[in-house]
């Protein structure tokens, strides 16, 4: 709880994670959802946040290394643009922390076409990339869990190779699809049904037991009514 606490302590300090000041001025999602918060780790740009992305990372990663969630690995994967610099924070603050050496690489969008091409062409790191290497997949939030099937399907380019799973910042416990067309599977539950186990630091049910008592009486029912609408978990007061 502690890891919990103190990352949402920096969220919320960072301005990462926002709650709507009133039912007129919801964050509306690219997929028509109106949200009473939203989470955006781009807001964190200064030296501050980078110190405590790193250490929330590492220290999440080590344990599920310890507790056997995950399997070891060689490389940390971090899917363009959001999470390139989660992948190397993460390889850092291993490192720093519990002298773990691991190489990171993330993809482009578009062939380089020029230079070391056997090196960063598609996949930024790609050269030190041997037959058989285990890869963990990090990056910032999940919602639908569009982005992440894109980001396993660019993998495939480097060849034989396992994924040992997924970690993120915080998963929205949302069910897939959009403002009226509505899965009954969440994005981490599909993830997890096609053999990629994957873990949060946060998960939205953790954030709102800890903020609620200080959420406005008509952002908590909002954010309730979000949950009952559009939530694998149902958020209570």
């Amino acid at each position: 709880m502690e890891l919990k606490e103190e990352f949402l302590r920096l969220l919320l300090k960072k301005d990462a994670l926002r709650i709507a000041s009133s039912t007129d001025s919801l964050f509306v999602f690219k997929s028509g959802r109106k949200s009473p918060n939203f989470i955006n780790l781009r807001a964190m740009t200064d030296g501050e946040s980078q110190a405590g992305l790193k250490k929330a990372y590492a220290t999440f990663i080590k344990q599920l290394l310890d507790e056997g969630k995950i399997g070891d690995f060689d490389f940390i994967f971090g899917p363009a643009y959001a999470a390139i610099n989660l992948a190397c924070l993460a390889c850092e603050g291993l490192y720093e922390m519990y002298g773990m050496n691991k190489r990171y690489l993330y993809d482009r969008k578009e062939s380089k076409g020029y230079g070391d091409k056997g090196m960063d062409d598609f996949i930024v790191g790609s050269g030190h990339f041997t037959k058989g290497a285990r890869i963990l997949i990090i990056d910032d939030v999940i919602t639908t869990g569009a982005k992440k099937l894109e980001s396993i399907e660019k993998l495939s380019l480097l060849g034989d190779h396992t994924i040992v799973g997924l970690v993120l910042a915080v998963d929205r416990q949302e069910k897939m699809g959009d403002d009226t067309h509505i899965d009954p599977r969440s994005a981490a539950g599909n993830m997890a049904s096609m053999g990629i186990p994957n873990f949060s630091i946060l998960d939205m049910e953790s954030i709102f037991l800890m903020v609620k008592d200080s959420l406005k009486s008509d952002i908590k029912q909002a954010w309730m009514d979000y949950y009952d609408r559009y939530g694998i978990v149902k958020l209570r007061d």
